[in-house]
């Protein structure tokens, strides 16, 4: 079938991009929170309390660009076509890997905060790739359709960062410390070539204007649509919760047990199949027999749950077990967020509520990542994923109680 055909060629675009992406996982916290780390680029002046706050703002200048940027390349790729934004979108990963790699060369972290701030200006792909899927299925398939996306994210969450760290090893760092920006430019540019060629039209580009105040009204506007305003409010939580934990859980690996950038890749090697298995098997299983009204706040206390024991487990495998049950919770957490977000919504509002939801995921995203380097500067680099347990399990006993009280 063509939509079937149009799904693959998104999973493949969204699995280049998130592995140019992703290579910078492993090596970020090395940048500033390992002085013996051969990446280590602040001076001996400042402490490792100060390099939690760096880290804490490198990470979260990208999602603060996808909350200015991505309602206007929704609004572009309304105009222009969704095809055109996704290539606009992967080609500023090339020119934010390069920039990248210069401040790692200059050992610059002002640097360091354009390449991410540029690359999240452009980083629209998925919201417009969702678009996409929603303008060629229904609500029944919609729920598969956006579990594919989201494997498709695990699959390039998986391999960024485990290349990141086998590119940045000794074995295989064939241009030095830059290589693994190198490939992430190199693999992006020839990602804009094959959504070219591949990737078809889906927008009816019925609009003729842009509004540039789309990042403010179209929070104003979408908080506003009947039916969503809950699952809009328990996404923010969720992504802030995400953030605390996303942003500190390398810190942590390298603290708690010893990591280096290839262990660290090795890591989120193991957690992407977990992803994989969780969106691409288990879940268009369950939701085949069960609605997501109904499991995403179990799956939601539970993913909080699953973060906030890790801080507490005195042993790798222990800690490899809620890790585990963590990225299978999430996967259905993920999953049933974004398609009640859409199924939910007026058809003739699908546009604004996914626009919505992503603007709300960019600043869930930006200001907890900042945050959360404070956080870990003022008690522990354990502290953030203690937060962001229990954020995200006070947001699905909230949701029970709104429903309840309805």
């Amino acid at each position: 079938m063509e939509r079937d055909s149009l799904i693959r060629t998104l999973f493949i675009t969204i699995v280049a991009e998130v592995i140019s992406f992703g290579v910078v996982v492993p090596i970020v916290p090395l940048l500033f929170t390992e002085p013996s780390s051969k990446f280590y680029i602040l001076s001996g002046s400042m402490t490792v309390q100060t390099g939690y706050i760096l880290l804490g703002l490198t990470i979260g200048l990208y999602p603060l660009g996808q909350f200015i940027s991505t309602p206007i390349l929704g609004e572009l790729s309304d105009v222009y076509g969704r095809k055109k934004v996704i290539q606009l979108s992967v080609a500023g990963t090339v020119l934010a890997s390069l920039i990248f790699a210069y401040g790692v060369v200059e050992e610059s972290f002002l640097v360091l905060f354009a390449s991410r701030f540029v690359n999240g200006l452009t980083g629209g792909l998925i919201s417009v790739a969702q678009a996409t899927v929603a303008d060629v299925t229904d609500n029944e398939n919609k729920s598969e359709g956006f579990g594919i996306l989201g494997a498709a994210f695990g699959v390039g969450f998986m391999l960024g960062p485990f290349l990141g760290g086998i590119l940045s090893s000794e074995m295989f760092a064939v241009l030095g410390l830059v290589t693994p920006f190198i490939f992430a430019a190199g693999l992006s540019t020839l990602s804009i070539f094959f959504v070219g060629f591949k990737l078809r039209e889906t927008s009816p580009m019925e609009k003729s204007s842009i509004n540039w105040r789309k990042p403010f009204s179209q929070l104003k506007e979408g908080v506003r649509i009947p039916g969503i305003r809950k699952l809009l409010g328990t996404n923010f939580f969720y992504f802030s919760g995400f953030a605390f934990f996303t942003t500190f859980i390398p810190v942590f690996l390298v603290e708690r047990f010893g990591f280096n950038q290839v262990q660290t890749g090795n890591f989120f090697f193991y957690i992407g199949i977990l992803v994989i298995i969780g969106q691409g098997y288990l879940v268009p299983k369950v939701f085949n027999r069960m609605e997501e009204e109904r499991v995403m706040p179990v799956t939601l206390f539970f993913t909080g749950f699953f973060i906030l024991l890790q801080p507490f487990t005195n042993t790798f495998p222990a800690f490899i077990v809620a890790v585990t049950l963590f990225s299978i919770s999430n996967a259905f957490t993920t999953v049933s967020l974004n398609s009640l977000v859409s199924n939910k919504s007026p058809d003739r509002d699908q546009g604004l509520a996914l626009g919505t939801n992503s603007s709300l995921r960019a600043l869930g995203n930006a200001v907890p990542s900042m945050l959360s380097g404070v956080a870990a500067a003022a008690f522990l680099a354990s502290t953030p994923l203690i937060i962001a347990g229990l954020i995200m399990m006070a947001t699905a006993v909230t949701y029970k109680l709104l429903d309840k009280l309805r």
